[in-house]
């Protein structure tokens, strides 16, 4: 890896580097005059000579578009798949988290908007990565997964598309945490090299997505019906604001979705919100909402619901929907797997099948801590 840009790189300078750091976009297609259409997102940018498009990082040059932040990211840690708002994927599995720059959306309250906004991210902070680097740093860090992260990887599209193929090939997994405002066309692909997503829903109200995202909501949902379609394991959460979504009415549109249009075996995660970005109005949402939110969920039929962003709850666990007995136990960063869940996600005590998979793959779950 290397450091693409110093510190005193200009903006200037990191928009002429990019120029010899390209690749030519997947999806788009040219509409003469010089212009092209992108067809990564449901925005449809169309982009003249020498532009970009929303998300500031697709870039048309010479009549083609090209993917200007290919192999270049502003993140690479080593955490725990939890982290991601997955539960039910390789619980306590290490993970290597990938961030880039730049996003389709451009959210209030982004809790990445350094790096998701582009005008933001220093330049210092951009580092070059080939595929194989990727990988090689996945495999000496002992993490079997590949986690696309932060920003949003929407708009990483051919990185990680090209890296998760070779990935795969390499025994590693793909993790794919996205607000998933994309094209058919992009979860199509996706699907096809993804093992598993963490969806982000931010409401289920269009206005809302309207004013406090830049984007629309029915493109997310259209998304996230194709993943349960396709039979890939996802997880969904829901960023409980506070003054926005911290109501009945937004759990029950989110539990509606699931009851309706989904399956109550799918996991919901409820996090909670802090403030950042341009909503700094509002406290960090009180832990007792979300467990609102969770004891919701459940009473209408959801069989896994938690919370996200606290420390320690039992809103962090993992019970037998059938006999309620504990099976994981999470505090902090670390994961515990409890004897009375099986290999194969059973529950040892009443025999109920679970929704948690990959415990039957090879690799380390040790905690970093033990409880006392």
């Amino acid at each position: 890896m290397s450091n693409v840009f110093s510190e005193q790189a200009t903006r200037h300078d990191l928009q002429t580097q990019w120029e010899d750091r390209r690749k030519e976009a997947y999806l788009y297609k040219k509409l003469g005059n010089g212009k092209v259409q992108c067809h990564l997102c449901p925005r449809q940018c169309q982009i003249a000579e020498n532009s970009v498009g929303f998300c500031k990082v697709r870039k048309n040059m010479g009549g083609k578009l090209y993917a200007q932040s290919y192999g270049k990211a502003t993140h690479i840690t080593v955490e725990r798949v939890e982290t991601e708002a997955t539960f039910h994927y390789m619980p306590g599995a290490k993970i290597l988290s990938l961030g880039n720059f730049g996003c389709n959306l451009d959210c209030d309250y982004c809790q990445n908007w350094v790096y998701s906004q582009l005008q933001y991210t220093p330049p210092s902070t951009i580092y070059e990565y080939s595929t194989q680097q990727v990988i090689d740093t996945a495999k000496s860090s002992g993490t079997p997964i590949l986690s696309w992260t932060y920003n949003d990887p929407a708009v990483w599209f051919e990185f990680v598309i090209d890296t998760a193929i070779e990935a795969r090939k390499a025994g590693l997994k793909n993790l794919f945490k996205s607000a998933f405002f994309l094209s058919p066309e992009a979860v199509s692909e996706l699907c096809k090299v993804i093992d598993v997503f963490a969806i982000s829903i931010k409401a289920m109200d269009p206005d809302y997505y309207k004013k406090f995202t830049k984007g629309w909501l029915e493109p997310v949902l259209a998304g996230t019906r194709s993943v349960f379609k396709a039979q890939i394991p996802f997880e969904i959460s829901n960023l409980v604001v506070t003054g926005l979504t911290n109501n009945n009415e937004n759990y029950n549109r989110v539990i509606d979705f699931f009851l309706k249009e989904l399956s109550p075996d799918i996991g919901l995660h409820f996090t909670r919100f802090h403030p950042d970005y341009k909503y700094m109005q509002y406290p960090k949402t009180p832990v007792e909402d979300v467990m609102a939110a969770r004891n919701l969920a459940l009473e209408r039929g959801l069989k896994y619901v938690y919370i996200g962003n606290t420390f320690q709850s039992q809103g962090l666990n993992t019970y037998c929907p059938s006999c309620k007995t504990l099976l994981i136990e999470r505090y902090g960063i670390n994961t515990y797997l409890k004897d009375t869940l099986s290999d194969k996600g059973v529950c040892n005590k009443c025999g109920f099948q679970t929704k948690v998979v990959g415990l039957e793959l090879p690799y380390d779950r040790t905690p970093a801590v033990k409880l006392a």
